[in-house]
């Protein structure tokens, strides 16, 4: 008869000198250990899992943080936007305020609105984790893309309201603007009887009288292109200005420029007096565009809004 095998298992303590004999099959002995492996490993794993779901949650929590703080920072940086539109609806206000007072042409609202136009963009970054926080995203994102727009937009038309507000004083300093002296128009521009000859000739001038030395003025920026004398002209002045433009001063009596000098308008640059063919002290001032005689008293005491640009 055989003999079945069994494990023995002894337990002693050093306060017991009978040590304890448990005998077990050898069957019960094998379930007893795999038993023990599985509850070993079972017990390792749900430490495992305990630690790692403590870190997972540790992570959730600083994520949940952040989202709050971000949407936090998306709440202030909205208002921030509104309020940069806001200024820049102010500055829109002054330029039109501009063009109006300068008679420019105003920036239509819908033609505005066009710059910062558009679909809007719908970003699904967040959408998985937080629909409000991804709302907030995509809300915030379609401000800065008008406010994008918008910058641009104003920028261009802020340049372009420089360009003509310099455009338009450059214009006005170089255009004949005021009188070239005071005294009394003796002649007018257009057709007359000469008072010398007794026929009748076009007077391609204004003739303003006055006392000998009485001041001549610039009217308008230029630069001197011709001094000297001439037969009828007598001592006389030329000033090339920008535009097509060109004034001549005759029969001076003085002369304070030369030739290649620039001079501003309302600068001094003569006498008037009583040279070359003439009945008695004034001043022969003409005005030319394009080499075209002008009526001068067209050109006598004229504001900024008054001049425009034209190509005849």
């Amino acid at each position: 008869m055989a003999v079945s095998k069994r494990w023995h298992i002894v337990l002693s303590t050093t306060e017991s000198s009978r040590p304890i004999n448990i005998s077990l099959p050898k069957k019960v002995g094998l379930f007893l250990c795999v038993l023990s492996a599985l509850l070993l490993l079972f017990f390792s794993g749900s430490i495992f899992f305990i630690i790692h779901n403590q870190s997972q949650i540790a992570q959730a929590n600083e994520i949940f943080k952040e989202n709050v703080v971000l949407k936090d920072k998306l709440v202030i940086l909205s208002s921030e936007i509104d309020s940069i539109m806001t200024k820049l609806k102010l500055m829109e206000n002054w330029e039109d305020k501009v063009r109006t007072d300068k008679n420019f042409k105003v920036i239509n609202k819908e033609i505005r609105e066009m710059g910062i136009g558009g679909l809007p963009i719908i970003d699904t970054t967040f959408t998985s984790s937080n629909i409000a926080l991804s709302d907030d995203y995509s809300l915030t994102l379609n401000k800065i893309i008008q406010l994008k727009g918008k910058i641009e937009f104003d920028y261009y038309t802020h340049e372009e309201l420089k360009d003509m507000v310099l455009l338009k004083e450059e214009l006005y300093l170089n255009t004949p603007s005021i009188y070239p002296a005071y005294g009394r128009i003796s002649d007018p521009y257009g057709w007359r009887i000469h008072p010398i000859t007794g026929k009748r000739n076009f007077h391609n001038g204004l003739d303003i009288g006055n006392i000998k030395g009485t001041p001549i003025y610039a009217v308008a920026d230029g630069k001197i292109s011709s001094t000297g004398h001439q037969k009828y002209f007598g001592k006389f002045i030329a000033i090339t200005h920008k535009f097509g433009y060109q004034t001549n001063y005759a029969h001076l009596n003085k002369i304070y420029v030369k030739r290649g000098d620039e001079v501003k308008r309302g600068q001094i640059i003569a006498e008037m007096g009583n040279s070359g063919r003439s009945t008695g002290s004034h001043l022969h001032f003409e005005v030319l565009r394009y080499n075209k005689y002008r009526n001068p008293y067209q050109y006598l005491n004229k504001l900024e809004d008054d001049i425009i640009i034209t190509k005849k």
